[in-house]
């Protein structure tokens, strides 16, 4: 018989590639997830690790058992969450996190859990989408508010499941003494630019509109804070794209330009957790505050 405690080690090492990833991840010493895997070995009656340099990948048995083996604790939430399901009122803790503007976003859905219910404590944590989707699958967190870009989408794991909370607007905005009488889109190409980091979706799709005007971005700002992308804007240092949600209702003083695209924010639960009475709640209330911060986004 397999330990499940064991075959989670396995399917965290298939996900986070390092046995060191794994021990930081569950909080455990990498000489003792190396021991439980050995264990695991040898409950399995097959190799499923092989040494590479001076870490360790999956052999074929190993990578088999580990896509198996997500099935399988799956499986096991999906009990351990149906034996929840019939309780009256959310109890317990749901661990959300949100990327910086959502996450500033989301405080009036959870003081309105917290109010609906006492029982219910809710956690907050600022964490991109890239770290939070991993944290997701391992256990970390139960609801996560990712953002995606245009022709960026992810592909999600199959354990994953996605819900829609708003589109997002995403505007290009400078000030008004920068451009000095030009015309936005014309000046785009002389202007200094502040973006998020390369790698990062909207980076990426603000490039590709920007090469759609005609002009390749001068970027000489880069931080993933969008506030501190817009504060940069506001003292006229740099041109930018953002999305509405980060724009305040009085932006006077700078000219705005729809782009005609929108970033989607959507919520991300394991589906073996989507009947959780807390996770059941968490998400209405998400949805309920997007929706309205949904009518002033299209307004």
């Amino acid at each position: 018989m397999l330990d499940l405690g064991r075959l989670r080690f396995l399917v965290e090492l298939s996900r986070h590639g390092t046995i060191a990833a794994v021990a930081e991840t569950l909080h455990m010493s990498p000489s003792g997830i190396s021991h439980q895997l050995a264990r695991l070995e040898r409950e399995a009656g097959a190799v499923l690790l092989e040494r590479v340099g001076r870490g360790v990948r999956l052999t074929d048995a190993g990578r088999r058992l580990a896509e198996r083996g997500a099935d399988i604790l799956a499986a096991v939430e999906y009990a351990e969450t149906e034996a929840r399901s019939g309780a009256e009122s959310p109890a317990g803790t749901c661990r959300v996190a949100a990327f910086g503007s959502a996450a500033r976003a989301l405080v009036p859905s959870l003081l309105r859990c917290r109010r609906r219910y006492p029982g219910l404590r809710v956690e907050l944590v600022e964490s991109e989408p890239e770290v939070a989707l991993p944290a997701l699958l391992s256990g970390d967190f139960d609801v996560i508010v990712s953002e995606e870009y245009p022709g960026a989408e992810p592909a999600l794991p199959h354990h994953v499941e996605r819900a829609v909370l708003a589109a997002d607007p995403l505007e290009m905005v400078a000030a008004a003494g920068l451009l000095d009488g030009r015309d936005l889109p014309a000046a785009g190409g002389t202007l200094p630019w502040a973006l998020e980091p390369a790698g990062a979706a909207s980076r990426a799709w603000a490039v590709r509109y920007c090469s759609g005007l005609g002009f390749t971005p001068s970027v000489q700002y880069e931080c993933w804070d969008l506030d501190l992308l817009l504060l940069l804007v506001r003292q006229g240092a740099a041109v930018s794209v953002l999305p509405r949600l980060v724009l305040p209702p009085q932006t006077a003083g700078l000219v705005r330009m729809e782009t005609g695209a929108a970033r989607t924010l959507v919520s991300l639960v394991r589906r073996a957790r989507t009947s959780d009475p807390s996770v059941r709640a968490v998400r209405v209330a998400l949805q309920e505050q997007f929706g309205d911060s949904a009518a002033r986004l299209t307004n």
